[in-house]
């Protein structure tokens, strides 16, 4: 195998014509991690690449595309996955679906912002009406002025389209070529996981804190650059000198999953201790495991983290190739968390995840500048750190197409 990694700075790594991995790229990505190669810079500067990777990589895995948490019922919530226009639905009874937000009769985009409807999705073009089932009910003039209905013309072969979706722990995820697992068998290996530290079905008693739990940020990079950073603990002492003077890199170990994810955890993790902060906890949480928490990725897109006392979702949206948008959901042990004497505790700890996250987003915008160099050849890893990041780069090849 002929390899360009070793070559000279002055020498431009070749381009791709097409979107799609050569097998000499697959070959390098798939080595042993002392000498591996990750992905072309052009599978985050490119918009076509993009494209492709929402029809592979996101179409054929559980990606999330929201959260439904926080919407009334009879709520509809307009989401967007790198331009396909999605519309999540709270039903009446509380369930959550996803459908193209499309009207089957011109195309128009149904939902354009979050609201309650009246039992019905009207579109606003030639106010034909679905329910929240995505059946149509009415077709206004169909069959000229005053004539509601028309020969031939069958409603129940024009209802919404809906994609496969599950909702856990208030996100909603959606598998859009409907051939993916069970969604409880993607996330039967990391709950088991965690069943470790919360008993069986402990994270069923976690509540979302609302909007004091909450956090939106937005920056210019590709999505798959947050998944890598949050992968590793290796930036810690220069990206993360406060978590790092408690949490230190001497502390994380590797966590690498088989199809839904990989991440690190950490044995020292006492921000609520420091902060002061006296939160419910797990009561099956070992006690010799206190201070214990782990951060995973779980694939493609939603970073995970648990705690003794907090857990918390970050839906990592890809808006376009260079532009991600981060949505941060806390949430505590069961319910008492929302009275009023712990608003300043609910207030510290979101100031401190935001600020571990907005720490974040300059080295993520820097990686995807450097992207942008002409001899950047997927650079390498480190063995002992970069070890989860690796086996993301190896799940991203592994559902792109070959190069034309």
């Amino acid at each position: 195998m002929t390899s360009n990694r070793n070559s000279s700075a002055r020498v431009e790594v070749s381009r791709i014509a097409s979107p799609g991995l050569s097998g000499e790229q697959r070959a390098a990505i798939d080595q042993p991690i002392e000498h591996a190669a990750g992905l072309p810079g052009e599978c985050y500067t490119s918009a076509e690449w993009a494209r492709i990777e929402r029809e592979t990589v996101l179409a054929s895995s559980w990606t999330c595309v929201g959260y439904c948490h926080d919407l009334a019922l009879g709520a509809v919530r307009p989401v967007d996955l790198l331009g396909l226009p999605l519309v999540i639905v709270r039903d009446g009874t509380g369930t959550a679906r996803v459908f193209h937000n499309v009207c089957r009769h011109r195309g128009h985009r149904l939902v354009t912002e979050e609201g309650v409807m009246r039992k019905v999705i009207r579109c606003p073009y030639h106010s034909w009406t679905y329910g929240l089932d995505g059946a149509l009910h009415s077709t206004p003039h169909i069959g000229g002025h005053g004539q509601h209905q028309c020969a031939n013309f069958d409603n129940g072969e024009h209802s919404l389209w809906v994609i496969r979706s599950a909702t856990w722990l208030g996100m909603v995820f959606v598998n859009l070529d409907g051939n993916g697992p069970d969604f409880s068998t993607h996330i039967a290996e990391l709950e088991q996981r965690w069943s470790s530290f919360t008993g069986v079905g402990g994270l069923n008693d976690v509540e979302a804190a609302g909007e004091d739990g909450s956090l939106e940020l937005e920056f210019h990079a590709n999505w798959k650059l947050a998944i890598e950073n949050y992968c590793e603990s290796y930036h810690l002492p220069w990206v993360h000198p406060s978590l790092n003077s408690y949490s230190h890199i001497d502390d994380h170990y590797n966590i690498v999953g088989g199809g839904w994810g990989a991440g690190q955890g950490t044995y020292k993790f006492t921000f609520s201790e420091r902060a002061g902060i006296e939160l419910p906890v797990f009561d099956r949480w070992p006690k010799n495991k206190s201070a214990q928490a782990e951060y995973v990725a779980l694939f493609p897109n939603v970073l995970l983290g648990l705690h003794i006392d907090h857990f918390y979702s970050v839906i990592v949206q890809p808006v376009a190739h260079n532009r991600t948008r981060e949505l941060l959901q806390i949430y505590y042990v069961g319910n008492s968390m929302a009275d009023d004497k712990h608003a300043r505790d609910r207030r510290e700890m979101l100031n401190g995840w935001r600020a571990v996250f907005e720490e974040d987003i300059r080295p993520v915008e820097e990686m995807q500048r450097g992207r942008d160099s002409t001899v950047f050849d997927g650079g390498a890893f480190s063995p002992a750190l970069d070890i989860a990041t690796h086996h993301f780069h190896r799940w991203v090849a592994a559902r792109y197409p070959d190069a034309a």
